[in-house]
Protein backbone atom coordinates (compact mmCIF):
# COMPACT_ATOMS: atom_id res chain seq x y z
CA UNK A 1 0.00 0.00 0.00
CA UNK A 2 2.84 2.42 0.85
CA UNK A 3 4.47 1.75 -2.50
CA UNK A 4 1.17 2.41 -4.27
CA UNK A 5 0.71 5.70 -2.45
CA UNK A 6 4.27 6.73 -3.27
CA UNK A 7 3.71 5.84 -6.93
CA UNK A 8 0.51 7.90 -7.04
CA UNK A 9 2.28 10.86 -5.41
CA UNK A 10 5.04 10.72 -8.03
CA UNK A 11 2.46 10.61 -10.81
CA UNK A 12 0.67 13.62 -9.33
CA UNK A 13 3.94 15.52 -9.05
CA UNK A 14 4.83 14.75 -12.65
CA UNK A 15 1.37 15.78 -13.81
CA UNK A 16 1.62 19.03 -11.86
CA UNK A 17 5.05 19.73 -13.32
CA UNK A 18 3.72 19.19 -16.82
CA UNK A 19 0.75 21.46 -16.13
CA UNK A 20 3.11 24.18 -15.00
CA UNK A 21 5.29 24.07 -18.10
CA UNK A 22 6.29 27.55 -19.15
CA UNK A 23 4.11 29.41 -21.62
CA UNK A 24 6.55 29.39 -24.53
CA UNK A 25 4.11 31.16 -26.85
CA UNK A 26 4.41 34.45 -24.96
CA UNK A 27 7.63 35.59 -26.56
CA UNK A 28 6.96 39.31 -25.97
CA UNK A 29 4.87 41.59 -23.77
CA UNK A 30 5.52 44.73 -25.76
CA UNK A 31 7.29 46.78 -23.09
CA UNK A 32 10.35 48.90 -23.79
CA UNK A 33 13.44 48.16 -21.64
CA UNK A 34 14.23 51.00 -19.25
CA UNK A 35 17.56 51.55 -20.98
CA UNK A 36 15.79 52.21 -24.28
CA UNK A 37 12.73 53.98 -22.90
CA UNK A 38 14.93 56.91 -21.88
CA UNK A 39 12.91 60.08 -21.43
CA UNK A 40 9.92 58.25 -22.89
CA UNK A 41 6.94 57.48 -20.67
CA UNK A 42 5.54 54.27 -19.22
CA UNK A 43 2.27 54.96 -17.41
CA UNK A 44 3.33 58.53 -16.63
CA UNK A 45 6.84 57.58 -15.46
CA UNK A 46 10.01 58.18 -17.45
CA UNK A 47 12.56 55.48 -18.18
CA UNK A 48 16.32 55.41 -18.11
CA UNK A 49 18.47 54.40 -15.17
CA UNK A 50 18.92 57.84 -13.72
CA UNK A 51 17.13 61.24 -13.57
CA UNK A 52 15.87 62.85 -16.79
CA UNK A 53 15.76 59.49 -18.55
CA UNK A 54 19.54 59.13 -18.67
CA UNK A 55 21.34 55.79 -18.56
CA UNK A 56 24.41 57.47 -17.07
CA UNK A 57 24.79 58.71 -13.48
CA UNK A 58 25.12 62.44 -12.87
CA UNK A 59 28.77 63.48 -12.85
CA UNK A 60 28.80 64.26 -9.12
CA UNK A 61 27.27 60.89 -8.23
CA UNK A 62 29.76 59.04 -10.42
CA UNK A 63 32.67 60.98 -8.95
CA UNK A 64 31.54 59.98 -5.46
CA UNK A 65 31.31 56.35 -6.54
CA UNK A 66 34.80 56.41 -8.01
CA UNK A 67 36.14 57.95 -4.81
CA UNK A 68 34.53 55.22 -2.70
CA UNK A 69 35.73 52.50 -5.10
CA UNK A 70 39.28 53.69 -4.50
CA UNK A 71 38.72 53.06 -0.78
CA UNK A 72 37.81 49.39 -1.34
CA UNK A 73 40.99 47.73 -0.13
CA UNK A 74 41.83 44.39 1.48
CA UNK A 75 40.95 44.42 5.19
CA UNK A 76 41.62 42.06 8.06
CA UNK A 77 38.86 40.43 10.09
CA UNK A 78 38.54 43.53 12.29
CA UNK A 79 38.12 45.78 9.27
CA UNK A 80 41.55 47.41 9.29
CA UNK A 81 43.22 47.87 5.91
CA UNK A 82 45.72 45.07 5.35
CA UNK A 83 46.90 44.95 1.76
CA UNK A 84 49.11 41.93 2.41
CA UNK A 85 46.75 39.48 4.13
CA UNK A 86 43.37 41.19 4.02
CA UNK A 87 40.28 40.37 1.96
CA UNK A 88 37.59 42.22 0.01
CA UNK A 89 34.15 40.59 0.20
CA UNK A 90 31.57 40.89 -2.56
CA UNK A 91 28.20 39.74 -1.16
CA UNK A 92 24.96 38.92 -2.99
CA UNK A 93 21.58 39.80 -1.48
CA UNK A 94 18.27 38.49 -2.74
CA UNK A 95 15.87 35.62 -3.30
CA UNK A 96 15.87 32.31 -5.22
CA UNK A 97 16.57 33.73 -8.68
CA UNK A 98 19.44 35.72 -7.22
CA UNK A 99 21.19 32.78 -5.59
CA UNK A 100 20.69 30.59 -8.67
CA UNK A 101 22.30 33.20 -10.90
CA UNK A 102 24.98 34.43 -8.49
CA UNK A 103 26.21 30.93 -7.67
CA UNK A 104 27.04 30.40 -11.36
CA UNK A 105 28.69 33.83 -11.53
CA UNK A 106 30.79 32.92 -8.48
CA UNK A 107 32.03 29.75 -10.17
CA UNK A 108 32.92 31.72 -13.32
CA UNK A 109 34.62 34.55 -11.42
CA UNK A 110 36.59 32.27 -9.09
CA UNK A 111 37.98 30.46 -12.13
CA UNK A 112 38.89 33.71 -13.91
CA UNK A 113 42.60 34.48 -13.73
CA UNK A 114 41.81 38.21 -14.01
CA UNK A 115 39.96 38.29 -10.68
CA UNK A 116 41.66 40.02 -7.79
CA UNK A 117 43.13 37.23 -5.59
CA UNK A 118 42.16 39.27 -2.52
CA UNK A 119 38.48 39.18 -3.54
CA UNK A 120 36.20 36.69 -1.78
CA UNK A 121 32.78 36.21 -3.35
CA UNK A 122 30.01 35.11 -0.97
CA UNK A 123 26.49 34.19 -2.07
CA UNK A 124 24.19 35.54 0.61
CA UNK A 125 20.98 35.24 -1.41
CA UNK A 126 18.44 32.64 -0.29
CA UNK A 127 15.34 31.00 -1.75
CA UNK A 128 11.99 32.40 -0.65
CA UNK A 129 13.51 35.53 0.88
CA UNK A 130 11.51 38.35 -0.67
CA UNK A 131 12.12 42.05 -0.15
CA UNK A 132 9.21 42.19 2.29
CA UNK A 133 10.97 39.59 4.48
CA UNK A 134 14.54 40.85 4.44
CA UNK A 135 13.60 44.51 4.90
CA UNK A 136 13.29 43.47 8.56
CA UNK A 137 16.76 43.61 10.13
CA UNK A 138 15.83 40.80 12.55
CA UNK A 139 14.90 38.34 9.79
CA UNK A 140 16.70 34.97 9.89
CA UNK A 141 18.01 35.82 6.41
CA UNK A 142 20.74 37.96 7.97
CA UNK A 143 21.76 35.24 10.43
CA UNK A 144 22.18 32.79 7.56
CA UNK A 145 24.50 35.29 5.85
CA UNK A 146 26.60 35.48 9.02
CA UNK A 147 27.04 31.72 8.85
CA UNK A 148 27.97 31.86 5.17
CA UNK A 149 30.56 34.52 5.89
CA UNK A 150 32.05 32.30 8.60
CA UNK A 151 32.10 29.37 6.20
CA UNK A 152 34.11 31.52 3.79
CA UNK A 153 36.50 32.54 6.62
CA UNK A 154 35.57 36.22 6.34
CA UNK A 155 33.76 38.71 8.56
CA UNK A 156 31.17 41.47 8.38
CA UNK A 157 33.83 44.23 8.45
CA UNK A 158 35.40 42.76 5.30
CA UNK A 159 32.17 43.11 3.28
CA UNK A 160 32.70 46.15 1.05
CA UNK A 161 30.51 45.56 -2.03
CA UNK A 162 27.04 44.08 -2.50
CA UNK A 163 24.97 43.00 -5.47
CA UNK A 164 21.23 43.17 -4.74
CA UNK A 165 18.40 41.69 -6.79
CA UNK A 166 15.07 41.52 -4.98
CA UNK A 167 11.33 41.21 -5.59
CA UNK A 168 8.10 40.58 -3.72
CA UNK A 169 6.13 37.37 -4.01
CA UNK A 170 2.71 37.42 -5.67
CA UNK A 171 2.18 41.16 -6.07
CA UNK A 172 -1.35 42.19 -7.00
CA UNK A 173 -1.44 45.98 -6.81
CA UNK A 174 -1.68 48.00 -9.99
CA UNK A 175 1.35 50.03 -11.09
CA UNK A 176 2.84 52.11 -9.60
CA UNK A 177 1.64 50.92 -6.17
CA UNK A 178 3.47 47.58 -6.09
CA UNK A 179 6.69 49.15 -7.39
CA UNK A 180 6.47 51.92 -4.79
CA UNK A 181 6.07 49.32 -2.03
CA UNK A 182 9.11 47.47 -3.35
CA UNK A 183 11.12 50.72 -3.57
CA UNK A 184 10.36 51.42 0.10
CA UNK A 185 11.52 47.92 1.05
CA UNK A 186 14.70 48.35 -0.99
CA UNK A 187 15.41 51.57 0.93
CA UNK A 188 15.18 49.64 4.19
CA UNK A 189 17.49 46.95 2.82
CA UNK A 190 20.05 49.59 1.82
CA UNK A 191 20.10 50.99 5.35
CA UNK A 192 20.29 47.50 6.90
CA UNK A 193 23.25 46.69 4.69
CA UNK A 194 25.19 49.70 5.93
CA UNK A 195 24.28 49.01 9.56
CA UNK A 196 25.39 45.38 9.40
CA UNK A 197 28.44 45.90 7.18
CA UNK A 198 30.04 49.19 8.26
CA UNK A 199 32.75 49.08 5.56
CA UNK A 200 30.26 48.51 2.75
CA UNK A 201 31.01 51.21 0.19
CA UNK A 202 28.97 50.29 -2.87
CA UNK A 203 25.74 48.39 -3.55
CA UNK A 204 24.79 47.58 -7.14
CA UNK A 205 21.13 46.82 -7.89
CA UNK A 206 19.72 44.80 -10.78
CA UNK A 207 16.31 44.25 -12.30
CA UNK A 208 14.29 41.06 -12.68
CA UNK A 209 14.68 38.95 -15.80
CA UNK A 210 11.78 38.51 -18.28
CA UNK A 211 8.69 36.82 -16.84
CA UNK A 212 6.43 36.59 -19.87
CA UNK A 213 6.74 32.79 -19.92
CA UNK A 214 5.50 32.52 -16.31
CA UNK A 215 2.60 30.21 -15.53
CA UNK A 216 2.29 30.98 -11.80
CA UNK A 217 1.33 34.08 -9.81
CA UNK A 218 4.74 34.23 -8.07
CA UNK A 219 5.89 37.27 -10.07
CA UNK A 220 4.70 37.32 -13.69
CA UNK A 221 4.57 40.23 -16.11
CA UNK A 222 3.96 43.12 -15.94
CA UNK A 223 5.29 42.99 -12.36
CA UNK A 224 8.78 41.80 -13.36
CA UNK A 225 9.20 44.67 -15.82
CA UNK A 226 7.62 47.26 -13.54
CA UNK A 227 9.79 46.29 -10.56
CA UNK A 228 12.72 47.84 -12.43
CA UNK A 229 11.18 51.22 -11.65
CA UNK A 230 11.57 50.45 -7.93
CA UNK A 231 15.34 50.20 -8.41
CA UNK A 232 15.36 53.39 -10.47
CA UNK A 233 13.40 55.30 -7.83
CA UNK A 234 15.60 54.02 -5.02
CA UNK A 235 18.80 55.24 -6.66
CA UNK A 236 17.25 58.54 -7.73
CA UNK A 237 16.17 59.17 -4.15
CA UNK A 238 19.78 58.99 -3.01
CA UNK A 239 20.96 61.13 -5.93
CA UNK A 240 18.34 63.75 -5.07
CA UNK A 241 19.80 64.09 -1.58
CA UNK A 242 17.49 62.08 0.68
CA UNK A 243 19.21 62.20 4.07
CA UNK A 244 18.01 58.71 5.06
CA UNK A 245 20.18 57.30 2.27
CA UNK A 246 23.27 59.46 2.67
CA UNK A 247 26.56 57.68 1.90
CA UNK A 248 28.92 60.48 2.98
CA UNK A 249 29.85 62.25 6.16
CA UNK A 250 30.75 60.89 9.56
CA UNK A 251 27.62 58.72 9.87
CA UNK A 252 26.60 57.33 6.46
CA UNK A 253 23.25 55.58 6.48
CA UNK A 254 23.57 53.63 3.24
CA UNK A 255 26.21 52.54 0.75
CA UNK A 256 26.62 54.39 -2.54
CA UNK A 257 23.85 53.08 -4.80
CA UNK A 258 24.06 52.45 -8.54
CA UNK A 259 22.70 50.16 -11.21
CA UNK A 260 24.33 46.81 -11.79
CA UNK A 261 23.58 44.98 -15.04
CA UNK A 262 20.04 45.53 -16.29
CA UNK A 263 18.66 42.04 -16.85
CA UNK A 264 15.19 42.58 -18.30
CA UNK A 265 14.57 42.21 -22.03
CA UNK A 266 11.27 41.72 -23.85
CA UNK A 267 11.47 37.99 -24.44
CA UNK A 268 12.56 37.24 -27.98
CA UNK A 269 12.57 40.92 -28.98
CA UNK A 270 16.29 41.81 -28.89
CA UNK A 271 17.49 44.75 -26.87
CA UNK A 272 19.88 47.11 -28.61
CA UNK A 273 22.76 45.10 -27.13
CA UNK A 274 21.23 41.86 -28.43
CA UNK A 275 19.96 40.42 -25.13
CA UNK A 276 16.93 38.13 -25.47
CA UNK A 277 15.19 35.66 -23.18
CA UNK A 278 14.24 32.31 -24.72
CA UNK A 279 11.82 29.84 -23.20
CA UNK A 280 14.66 27.37 -22.69
CA UNK A 281 16.30 29.92 -20.37
CA UNK A 282 13.64 29.13 -17.74
CA UNK A 283 12.47 26.29 -15.56
CA UNK A 284 8.97 24.87 -15.92
CA UNK A 285 7.38 27.71 -13.95
CA UNK A 286 8.66 30.24 -16.49
CA UNK A 287 10.00 32.35 -13.62
CA UNK A 288 13.14 30.74 -12.25
CA UNK A 289 16.15 30.53 -14.56
CA UNK A 290 17.21 27.21 -16.03
CA UNK A 291 20.96 26.54 -16.45
CA UNK A 292 20.98 28.51 -19.71
CA UNK A 293 19.36 31.52 -18.02
CA UNK A 294 21.68 31.35 -15.03
CA UNK A 295 24.68 31.30 -17.33
CA UNK A 296 23.33 34.31 -19.22
CA UNK A 297 23.05 36.39 -16.04
CA UNK A 298 26.42 35.12 -14.75
CA UNK A 299 28.14 36.32 -17.92
CA UNK A 300 26.43 39.71 -17.69
CA UNK A 301 27.60 40.06 -14.10
CA UNK A 302 31.15 39.04 -14.91
CA UNK A 303 31.33 41.49 -17.80
CA UNK A 304 29.93 44.24 -15.59
CA UNK A 305 32.39 43.81 -12.75
CA UNK A 306 35.37 43.57 -15.09
CA UNK A 307 34.55 46.77 -17.00
CA UNK A 308 32.40 49.05 -14.82
CA UNK A 309 34.36 52.14 -13.81
CA UNK A 310 33.53 51.79 -10.11
CA UNK A 311 34.17 48.03 -10.04
CA UNK A 312 37.19 47.14 -12.17
CA UNK A 313 39.64 48.79 -9.75
CA UNK A 314 38.87 46.28 -6.96
CA UNK A 315 37.48 43.33 -8.94
CA UNK A 316 40.51 42.87 -11.19
CA UNK A 317 44.03 42.07 -10.11
CA UNK A 318 46.50 44.93 -10.46
CA UNK A 319 48.59 43.09 -13.05
CA UNK A 320 45.67 42.17 -15.27
CA UNK A 321 46.16 42.74 -18.98
CA UNK A 322 43.59 42.50 -21.72
CA UNK A 323 44.05 39.69 -24.25
CA UNK A 324 42.35 40.20 -27.60
CA UNK A 325 41.20 37.03 -29.35
CA UNK A 326 40.89 37.29 -33.10
CA UNK A 327 39.41 34.88 -35.62
CA UNK A 328 39.79 34.41 -39.35
CA UNK A 329 35.99 34.46 -39.56
CA UNK A 330 33.95 37.65 -39.47
CA UNK A 331 32.19 38.32 -36.13
CA UNK A 332 28.64 36.99 -35.92
CA UNK A 333 27.08 40.22 -34.67
CA UNK A 334 27.65 43.93 -34.22
CA UNK A 335 29.26 44.79 -30.92
CA UNK A 336 30.69 47.83 -29.18
CA UNK A 337 32.99 46.79 -26.34
CA UNK A 338 33.71 48.58 -23.10
CA UNK A 339 36.80 50.75 -23.47
CA UNK A 340 39.93 49.47 -21.74
CA UNK A 341 41.32 50.55 -19.43
CA UNK A 342 38.41 52.23 -17.67
CA UNK A 343 38.93 54.51 -15.81
CA UNK A 344 41.84 55.66 -17.97
CA UNK A 345 44.61 58.24 -18.11
CA UNK A 346 45.76 59.51 -20.55
CA UNK A 347 44.33 57.24 -23.28
CA UNK A 348 42.05 54.25 -23.74
CA UNK A 349 41.19 51.76 -26.47
CA UNK A 350 37.69 51.28 -27.88
CA UNK A 351 37.01 48.07 -29.81
CA UNK A 352 34.07 47.17 -32.01
CA UNK A 353 33.05 44.24 -34.20
CA UNK A 354 31.23 44.22 -37.55
CA UNK A 355 29.74 41.07 -39.10
CA UNK A 356 29.62 42.90 -42.46
CA UNK A 357 31.02 46.03 -44.01
CA UNK A 358 29.15 49.20 -43.02
CA UNK A 359 29.48 52.95 -42.86
CA UNK A 360 30.53 53.48 -39.27
CA UNK A 361 30.55 56.56 -37.08
CA UNK A 362 32.09 56.43 -33.62
CA UNK A 363 31.54 59.62 -31.68
CA UNK A 364 32.41 60.74 -28.16
CA UNK A 365 30.23 63.14 -26.13
CA UNK A 366 30.51 64.79 -22.74
CA UNK A 367 27.80 64.43 -20.09
CA UNK A 368 25.97 67.46 -21.49
CA UNK A 369 25.66 65.85 -24.90
CA UNK A 370 28.30 67.99 -26.61
CA UNK A 371 30.41 66.17 -29.18
CA UNK A 372 34.02 65.87 -28.06
CA UNK A 373 35.47 63.79 -30.91
CA UNK A 374 34.60 61.76 -33.98
CA UNK A 375 36.91 58.76 -33.92
CA UNK A 376 35.51 56.97 -36.98
CA UNK A 377 33.43 58.22 -39.90
CA UNK A 378 33.58 56.10 -43.03
CA UNK A 379 33.23 52.69 -44.65
CA UNK A 380 34.70 49.94 -42.45
CA UNK A 381 35.15 46.30 -43.50
CA UNK A 382 33.79 43.34 -41.55
CA UNK A 383 36.00 42.28 -38.65
CA UNK A 384 37.28 43.40 -35.28
CA UNK A 385 38.56 46.96 -35.00
CA UNK A 386 40.17 49.18 -32.38
CA UNK A 387 40.64 52.92 -32.02
CA UNK A 388 42.41 55.02 -29.41
CA UNK A 389 40.76 57.90 -27.56
CA UNK A 390 43.08 60.41 -25.85
CA UNK A 391 41.21 63.55 -24.74
CA UNK A 392 43.04 66.72 -23.83
CA UNK A 393 40.94 67.38 -20.71
CA UNK A 394 42.71 68.70 -17.63
CA UNK A 395 40.22 67.27 -15.10
CA UNK A 396 38.43 63.98 -14.47
CA UNK A 397 35.53 63.60 -16.88
CA UNK A 398 32.75 61.22 -17.87
CA UNK A 399 32.42 60.54 -21.59
CA UNK A 400 29.73 58.75 -23.58
CA UNK A 401 30.81 57.09 -26.80
CA UNK A 402 28.37 55.93 -29.47
CA UNK A 403 28.73 53.74 -32.51
CA UNK A 404 26.35 53.73 -35.46
CA UNK A 405 26.77 51.06 -38.13
CA UNK A 406 23.84 50.70 -40.48
CA UNK A 407 20.81 50.05 -38.27
CA UNK A 408 22.97 49.13 -35.29
CA UNK A 409 23.59 51.71 -32.58
CA UNK A 410 25.03 51.35 -29.09
CA UNK A 411 26.49 53.61 -26.39
CA UNK A 412 28.85 53.05 -23.50
CA UNK A 413 30.56 55.28 -20.94
CA UNK A 414 34.23 55.97 -20.29
CA UNK A 415 35.82 57.74 -17.35
CA UNK A 416 38.97 59.86 -17.50
CA UNK A 417 40.57 59.89 -14.06
CA UNK A 418 43.10 62.67 -13.51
Amino acid sequence: MKRLLLFLMVLALLAGTHARSQNCSRTSVGFTPLTELGAGIYQNFSGGFYPQGSNFPPAAHLAAGLSLAAQILPRNSAGTVDTLNGKIVLLSIGMSNTTQEFSVFKSFADADAAKNPKLVIVDGAQGGQSAAIISDSTANFWSVIDQRLRNASVTRPQVQVAWVKEADARPTQAFPAHAQILASELESIARILKAKYPNLKIAYWSSRIYAGYATTTLNPEPFAYESGFAVKWLIEKQINGDTSLTYGGAKPKAPWLAWGPYLWADGMTPRQDGLIWECRDFQNDGTHPAPAGRTKVANLLLGFFKTEATAASWFLGKNTTRVDTRSDEAPRRFKLEQNFPNPFNPSTTIRFSLPQGEHVTLQVFDVNGREVATLVDGEIAAGEHAVTFAPQATASSLYIYKITAGKFSQTRKAVLMK
